[in-house]
Parts: C-alpha cells; sequence; structure tokens
C-alpha cells in the first residue's frame, strides 16, 4: 500500500469466498453465479431477452399518450404529474425521484401508501407545505426546496395526493422503514446558516400522516450526500449510501432505541463506517479494472468502525465530515454508492460509477450491485460480495435506484448516458432474470408536444420537449406485487405499471 491507495490483491485478501452466495439463494443466487463463470469473459455484452417478450408503445390508461414501451399484456396509468393540484391545495413539485410502499391499508386494505421524494433545491413559496417544513429560509432562487409527497393509490389507480415535507433540499432517494414510514434523505453539504438558513444534508423521517412530520432531522444519521438506507428488520440498523464520486463511505446507524416505532430513529444512535477487515483504506472503485466482471463473486470481511461526529462539516476537498473521519479511521471507499434494498438476510447496494473508463479512471465505470450479508453470530462483521458488474452500456448502463420484488427479482433504473438498442432512445428499466442476465423491462417513451399538453389540462406546467433521456427513479413494487410504481424524473411523473409478472421472475 502507497499513498492510500490498496492493490487489488490486498483488497481481496482472505474472506469466506462463498459466504454471501448461499446466503442470497433464488434470483440474487443465479446473478451472482452466471457473473462469477463470465469473470475472465468479456460479460453480458448485449441485453438477455426478457421472459416478457419484447418491447411496444402503449398507451397510458390516463392521457391515451404513448409514454412507456412496455411487452405485450403491460398496461400502465400516469398520475401525479408535476404541476398537479394536489388533494391538499397545493401543486404537485418537479424532479420526482425516490419513492417507496410505507404501507397498505385503507378500503379493504386495497390502497397502497407511497411516498415519493423530490430532487429540488429551490421552490417558489406555494409549492411549500402548510406543515412539516425543515428549512423555511428563502435563498437565491427561492424557498428551500424538496420534501416528500403521499401518494394514495387503489388497484392502480390514484385515490389522493398530498405534501407531507419542506424545507430540504436535494430529496434524492431514501427507504422504507418496517414500521410504515419513508426516511428521505438529502443528497446536498448546502449550508444556509450564513443566509439565516439552516444546515443540510441529512434524512428525516416522514409519515403519509402530514400531522406526524415534524420536519426534523435525524442528525446522528449523518450529515452527507446521503442517497439511499435500507432497514435491517432483524437489528433495526439503518444502512446508508453516500453519493459523492469517489469520496463515498457506506455506513449503518445503530438506534438507541430499537422498539421499531415512528420517531424512534430521532432518540439518538452510534453511527458506523464500514471497513475491509485488515486493509486499511480499501478503494473499491479500484476493482473495476480493464474488466470488472474479473472480480464478481469475490467477497470482502467487513467490520463496522464507530465515528464520533456524525454532524462535522465537509473537509476541503476530501469529502464530508463522516468520510474524512472514516478515511481516517481505515474504511472503504466507493464510487458512488446509491440504491440499497434488503431481501432475505442481505443488502443490496449499488454502486453506479464502479469501474473504469475508456481513459482508465477508476471510479467513472458502468456501475455494479454490491451484496453486503451480516454475520449471525458477530453484528460488527459481515461480508460484502460483488454481485454484478455492468460489462457493456447497452447492457447496464450504470444502475442508481434498485427495488427487489416480493416474488425476488431484482429492478434496476438506468442512469447512464442515454444509449440506443433495439427499442430506440430512451432509459430504461432493467429486469435480471433466473440465470442473472439483464434484460430490458420497459423503456421511456416520453415526447410531448405542445398539443398535448393542451389537451390534457396542463398548460403552463412544464415545456414540450423529448424527455426520453430524463433518468426512472424510485421503482417499488406494492407488498402484493401487482403493481411496479416508478417515476420519471422530467417532467415529473409517477407510473403504475401492472401485468402478467408471473410470467417471469418479478
Amino acid at each position: 500500500m502507497q499513498n492510500g491507495v490498496v492493490n487489488r490483491r490486498a483488497i481481496l485478501r482472505g474472506g469466506a469466498q462463498v459466504g454471501a452466495i448461499t446466503a442470497l439463494g433464488g434470483v440474487l443466487g443465479g446473478l451472482m453465479t452466471r457473473q462469477a463463470l463470465a469473470a475472465g469473459s468479456m460479460g453480458q455484452l448485449e441485453p438477455a431477452v426478457s421472459p416478457y417478450g419484447p418491447l411496444f408503445a402503449a398507451k397510458d390508461q390516463e392521457t391515451g399518450l404513448e409514454l412507456l414501451k412496455l411487452p405485450r399484456g403491460f398496461t400502465y396509468r400516469s398520475y401525479s404529474w408535476q404541476g398537479d393540484l394536489m388533494t391538499d391545495g397545493s401543486r404537485v413539485r418537479g424532479v420526482h425521484d425516490g419513492m417507496g410502499v410505507v404501507m397498505a391499508g385503507g378500503k379493504g386494505g386495497q390502497d397502497a401508501f407511497l411516498i415519493r421524494n423530490h430532487e429540488l433545491r429551490g421552490v417558489t413559496a406555494e409549492l411549500l407545505p402548510a406543515k412539516g417544513i425543515y428549512d423555511g429560509n428563502r435563498q437565491s432562487g427561492g424557498y428551500v426546496g424538496g420534501g416528500c409527497d403521499v401518494l394514495r393509490v387503489r388497484n392502480g389507480k390514484l385515490v389522493e395526493h398530498y405534501q407531507t415535507l419542506g424545507g430540504t433540499s436535494t430529496n434524492c432517494a431514501g427507504g422504507v422503514t418496517p414500521w410504515g414510514s419513508w426516511i428521505t434523505c438529502e443528497e446536498t453539504t448546502y449550508d444556509g446558516t450564513s443566509a439565516g438558513g439552516k444546515k443540510h444534508g441529512y434524512a428525516f423521517e416522514c409519515s403519509v400522516n402530514p400531522n406526524e412530520t415534524t420536519g426534523e432531522p435525524i442528525v446522528g444519521m449523518g450529515r452527507f450526500a446521503h442517497e439511499a438506507v435500507a432497514v435491517d428488520p432483524a437489528t433495526g440498523y439503518v444502512y446508508e449510501t453516500e453519493d459523492a464520486r469517489n469520496r463515498s463511505g457506506f455506513y449503518r446507524y445503530k438506534p438507541v432505541n430499537t422498539s421499531g416505532r415512528y420517531g424512534s430513529l430521532a432518540q439518538g444512535g452510534q453511527l458506523q463506517a464500514a471497513k475491509v477487515s485488515g486493509v486499511a483504506g480499501a478503494k473499491l472503485l479500484a476493482l473495476g479494472g480493464a474488466n470488472a466482471v474479473d472480480h464478481v463473486g469475490q467477497t470482502l470481511d467487513i467490520e463496522w468502525i464507530d465515528l464520533d461526529e456524525p454532524d462535522a462539516a465537509p473537509v476541503g476537498n476530501v469529502g464530508s465530515g463522516p468520510f474524512a473521519e472514516a478515511l481516517s479511521k481505515g474504511c472503504l471507499t466507493m464510487s458512488r454508492g446509491e440504491g440499497i434494498w434488503h431481501h432475505g438476510d442481505s443488502i443490496a447496494v449499488v454502486d453506479t460509477s464502479f469501474g473504469r473508463d475508456s481513459n482508465g479512471s477508476d471510479g467513472r465505470g458502468l456501475g455494479a450491485v454490491w451484496v453486503y450479508t451480516p454475520s449471525i453470530s458477530n453484528p460488527e462483521r459481515g461480508t460484502m460480495t460483488l454481485l454484478y458488474a455492468a460489462a457493456a452500456r447497452v447492457a447496464g448502463n450504470n444502475p442508481d435506484n434498485l427495488t427487489i420484488s416480493p416474488r425476488g427479482g431484482i429492478v434496476t433504473c438506468d442512469d447512464g448516458a442515454e444509449v440506443e438498442d433495439a427499442y430506440g432512445a430512451g432509459q430504461r428499466l432493467m429486469g435480471y432474470n433466473a440465470e442473472g442476465a439483464a434484460y430490458i423491462l420497459a423503456k421511456s417513451n416520453v415526447v410531448i408536444e405542445n398539443a398535448d399538453i393542451a389537451r390534457m389540462g396542463r398548460t403552463g406546467q412544464f415545456p414540450a420537449d423529448d424527455y426520453r433521456g430524463s433518468e426512472f427513479c424510485g421503482a417499488c413494487f406494492d407488498p402484493a406485487g401487482d403493481t411496479l410504481f416508478v417515476n420519471v424524473q422530467s417532467p415529473g411523473i409517477t407510473f403504475a405499471i401492472r401485468g402478467p409478472w408471473a410470467k417471469g421472475n418479478l
């Protein structure tokens, strides 16, 4: 090791090489097996054949527009568009991002309650909610933007939608809790105190009841460019990703109160960062190399290191305060931690820029999925296994948000440069079949003309444009696995996709 750079053999030294494979099972295990067999080859260079069949332009059941390309037999509805009037009298904010189904209930138990992020930095006063405002300070460009909305859906149709948090900034992703709430995360370390505002870079808990959403940050979960979280229901620990180019740690928060109730996380806890056992300052992004799939199936032993200053300010060009402390204590570095999801006894984690670009720069590749599996005997230990590494942009294009269906199938949202494939232009939702190969599940076909806007009655809410390059965000299934909800970021649209999921592994 020289100057903090760890060679690949040192990173991969030791560890139970198959520990996570047997723990995952099902589709996740199949994915790892197939990718491991591809090591030393060129990897998957083309999308696999989808178990649901080829894609076709499909009409939205609400607007009649062909906004998505889907397999035959699938239908969808759009709703809660940017600028729409909501049930509480406010308008839908734009830049729809992370989202989760936090609970089911209501009429006959048929209702799904989603909470959706808005990755905004500034909004006008009329877009601020009446309650649950964290920072109501006016800044250049408007009031502090961001926040969350609640969407109540019944049989795929929108029943009501309303705001539940505001005054936060750049709310990117987050995660659901086992007790029926949403942890929303600010992907920024903006400090508005010099202008009379507040510091940002926190996680907040949101309820479907706006009266319960306090707008108070969970400071103990750290101040950094948060991306997403996943709660381990067995321990109550909250795993967190950081999206800061090649300055990203992998964290977890151990709450003092593990009762699993709304507000329990805000009562304090211990922030920790992951470290590769026996290797100081391991740079996981350096594993990409010339052929990232060479490292698929590799397993690293992980230990967790306590951090003393979760609210520390960013340190120059080092990174966030928690990352700087983690780095000083020998913790690992990822490229850009993004989507994260709990499934079974493991946590799937996306590193969206894992690998090496054409110029040979580490941490600027096509992305990967890791799996963290906690040790049953020692909660301060675990393993991280490289589950999937993209080998070609047409087959894997910088996965961002990630979800796992109730049946155990993976769906990722592409977030790389727009790529042409057999279905033309447009960002994609990717599924992974039982053998672990990525296939195209859906493509954006959002091209909106002025006549379309007028016909929908949405004049002035957003401009006419070709939005096919806007990323999908917030993919998540309802508990029954009947509906896949997902957002297109611009113009902000939420979709509910239904279809013959049993034909494939989703």
